[in-house]
C-alpha cells in the first residue's frame, strides 16, 4: 500500500525547472547571491550547467541589484564569466555611493533630466553608469534561459506589492491599466533596481510614472496622469516591506506555469535575513538626579517663585550702576566699565526673563483651560493627573515607548512579515518535495549546532556527511555579520567581507542542495533514482571540497579571470 501511494505522487523531474528567489539585505544579499549563482553555473545536470535550467527568477532589494544584472547580461548573451568578474568588481570597486552622490551635487545634470532630484533618483542614475543601461523591452524581446523574471517592489498608495516583471501582471491589480503596459517596455532596468532597493528613511519612494518615463508629452504619459491615482504620481519603493524573500512572486509564477503545464520542479529561496532580533530592554533611568523628582507643574511653579524674588534682580542693577559711577568719579577705569556693563547686562537679562516666564505662565493657564474645556468629561479628571508625573516617569515612558515603536517597525514587523511569507511557501501542500532555502546564517557553528529543526542535522549525520569545518564556521559568521549597506566599510574590507559571502552563497547552496537530495532518497520520492544518485554524487564531492577548503570555488573564479586578463 505504501509503495502504491509513492506512486500516486506526482512526478518530480528533478532540476528541469528552477525557480530562485533572491531576499533583501543590500551589498549582504548581492554578494551571497552571486555565490549562489556561481556554484549553480559549476554543477553540470543533463549536459549543462544546473544553473541554465533556472527558469524563474525573483528579486529584492539587494538580490535585484545582482539578479536584474544577471538576467541583463543573460539577454545579451554574455557568458556567465564576464557577468561574474564585472559584478564582483563593481562591489569591490564600491563607487555606487560616491557616483550617486556625485550625480546628486550635479546642477547641469538634474535641469535636463526628467527626473525629480533626490537621493534614490541619483541612484537609479549610478545603476545605469555601473550594472545595466537595458529596459524592459530588451529584457523581453532578447529571451534567455530566464522565462519569469521579476523585481518586486512596493506602492505607496495601496500598500501592496508593486511586481517590475516580464511575465504576469506589471505593477499590481489596483494600478494596472493598459497605459501602464505600454509605457513598461520602455522603463530602465536600473529604476526597477533602484525602486526595488530603496529602503524607508534611507531614500525617498520614485515616482510613477514620472520618474521612469522620459518623455512627458506623449500621449500614453498623459493618459496615466490623467487616471486619479496617477494624477500626484504614486510613491514606489522597497520590496522588502511586503516580502522581502519575493516568495509571493515566484508563487504567482508557479500558478501561471500549473496552468500551462511547466511547473517549476524546485523553488530555491535564497534568504540573508533572519528570525533573529536583539531583544528590547527597558530604560536605565538615574532615580536621584537633580530635579528628576519633581513634576513638570513643581519644576515650573519653582522657576516662577525664584524669579519673583526680588534682590537678586535688583541687587545686580545697583552694584552694575555703582561701578560704573566709580569709573567716572575717580579716574577712567576699563576694569570698572566692563565689570559694571556685565552685571548691568545680567540684570537686564534677569528682568526680560522674569517677564518672559510671567507672561509664558499666563499664556500656559490659558492654553491649559482652553485645552481642558475642549477635553471630554469623562477624561478631564484622568489628564489632569498627568500634570503631576515626575519628570523621571516622563522621560521613561518617553523613551520606552520610542525605543519599542522603532523595534516594532524595523525588526517585529518585517520579521511577522517574513514568517508569514514562509508560511506561503511551506503550507502549500503541492509544493511538497519541491522547495528549499538557502540561509546565510545556517552554517555558522551557533546555528549549525542548534539545528533549524529537529531532523536536519540527525539526518545528515546519519549519512555519514562530513560536518563543516572551522573554516566553514568562520568564514558563515563574517559573512552573516554584514551590515545592510550599499557600500563596504573599512572593518568590511578587513576582514575580506565580499570574499566571505560570495563563498557562503557558494557552500550554503551546496549544503542545501545535498540536504534536498538526500531527503528525496529518504522519502522514496517519484523520482529517477539512478538520476538522483547521481546528483547526490555531485553535491557530495562538491560538499567535501568546501568542507577542506571553503574559498576554493572562489578562488577558482579568481584565478580564471586573471588568466583571462593575462589573455587579453
Amino acid at each position: 500500500m505504501e509503495d502504491a501511494n509513492k506512486i500516486d505522487e506526482p512526478r518530480i523531474n528533478l532540476f528541469e525547472n528552477i525557480a530562485l528567489a533572491f531576499s533583501g539585505g543590500g551589498y549582504r544579499a548581492s554578494s551571497f547571491g552571486l555565490g549562489v549563482l556561481s556554484y549553480l553555473k559549476q554543477v553540470q545536470f543533463k549536459d549543462k550547467s544546473l544553473l541554465e535550467h533556472v527558469k524563474g527568477l525573483s528579486t529584492v532589494s539587494g538580490g535585484t541589484l545582482m539578479g536584474a544584472t544577471y538576467a541583463c547580461y543573460m539577454a545579451k548573451g554574455e557568458r556567465f564569466e564576464t557577468f561574474y568578474d564585472n559584478f564582483y568588481k563593481v562591489l569591490d570597486d564600491d563607487r555606487l555611493l560616491g557616483v550617486a552622490l556625485e550625480k546628486l551635487d550635479s546642477d547641469e545634470l538634474w535641469k535636463a533630466s526628467h527626473k525629480r532630484r533626490s537621493l534614490i533618483n541619483a541612484f537609479a542614475l549610478a545603476y545605469h553608469d555601473l550594472l545595466t543601461k537595458e529596459n524592459f523591452k530588451f529584457l523581453k524581446q532578447n529571451k534567455s534561459h530566464l522565462e519569469d523574471i521579476c523585481f518586486n517592489a512596493t506602492d505607496f498608495s495601496f500598500g501592496l506589492a508593486f511586481r517590475f516583471q516580464t511575465t504576469g501582471r506589471f505593477g499590481n491589480y489596483r494600478l494596472y491599466n493598459s497605459h501602464l503596459k505600454q509605457l513598461a517596455d520602455d522603463m530602465k532596468i536600473a529604476d526597477a533596481i533602484a525602486s526595488s532597493s530603496c529602503f524607508p528613511i534611507g531614500f525617498e519612494p520614485l515616482l510613477m510614472p514620472d520618474d521612469y518615463v522620459s518623455d512627458h508629452n506623449s500621449e500614453t504619459y498623459k493618459a496615466i496622469k490623467a487616471k486619479d491615482e496617477f494624477k500626484k504620481g504614486v510613491g514606489i519603493m522597497d520590496g522588502g516591506i511586503v516580502d522581502n524573500q519575493g516568495i509571493g512572486s515566484i508563487m504567482n509564477a508557479e500558478v501561471r506555469r500549473v496552468n500551462d503545464g511547466k511547473s517549476y520542479d524546485l523553488i530555491m529561496v535564497c534568504d540573508v535575513g533572519s528570525y533573529f532580533m536583539e531583544a528590547w530592554e527597558a530604560s536605565e533611568i538615574e532615580m536621584d538626579r537633580i530635579g528628576w523628582s519633581k513634576s513638570p507643574k513643581q519644576l515650573f511653579n519653582l522657576l516662577v517663585e525664584k524669579l519673583k524674588l526680588s534682590w537678586w534682580l535688583w541687587l545686580p542693577l545697583i552694584v552694575s550702576f555703582g561701578l560704573l559711577i566709580s569709573g567716572f568719579m575717580n579716574r577712567p577705569s576699563v576694569g570698572l566699565f566692563i565689570g559694571g556693563g556685565a552685571m548691568a547686562m545680567f540684570a537686564l537679562f534677569a528682568v526680560a526673563l522674569k517677564y518672559f516666564i510671567g507672561k509664558m505662565e499666563e499664556k500656559s493657564l490659558r492654553l491649559w483651560a482652553w485645552m481642558m474645556g475642549i477635553v471630554p468629561k469623562f477624561m478631564k479628571d484622568k489628564l489632569i493627573r498627568f500634570q503631576n508625573l515626575k519628570l523621571r516617569l516622563i522621560q521613561r515612558m518617553i523613551e520606552e515607548r520610542g525605543t519599542s515603536s522603532f523595534k516594532m517597525i524595523s525588526d517585529i514587523f518585517l520579521k511577522q512579515i517574513r514568517r508569514l511569507n514562509y508560511d506561503l511557501l511551506y503550507k502549500d501542500d503541492s509544493l511538497k518535495n519541491r522547495r528549499i532555502t538557502s540561509l546565510i546564517y545556517e552554517l555558522t557553528k551557533d546555528q549549525y549546532q542548534k539545528g533549524d529543526s529537529d531532523e536536519k542535522e540527525m539526518d545528515i549525520k546519519e549519512d555519514l556527511i562530513k560536518d563543516p569545518s572551522e573554516l566553514i564556521f568562520n568564514s558563515a559568521q563574517i559573512a552573516c555579520e554584514m551590515d545592510t549597506t550599499l557600500w563596504f566599510t573599512e572593518k568590511d574590507r578587513d576582514l575580506e567581507r565580499l570574499k566571505n559571502l560570495v563563498a557562503c552563497g557558494q557552500y550554503t547552496a551546496c549544503y542545501n542542495l545535498l540536504k534536498y537530495c538526500i531527503d528525496l532518497k529518504k522519502a522514496k520520492a517519484n523520482v529517477d533514482p539512478e538520476l538522483l544518485n547521481e546528483m547526490i554524487d555531485i553535491f557530495l564531492t562538491d560538499w567535501n571540497e568546501f568542507v577542506k577548503d571553503p574559498y576554493y570555488l572562489h578562488d577558482h573564479y579568481q584565478q580564471e579571470k586573471d588568466e583571462m586578463r593575462n589573455v587579453g
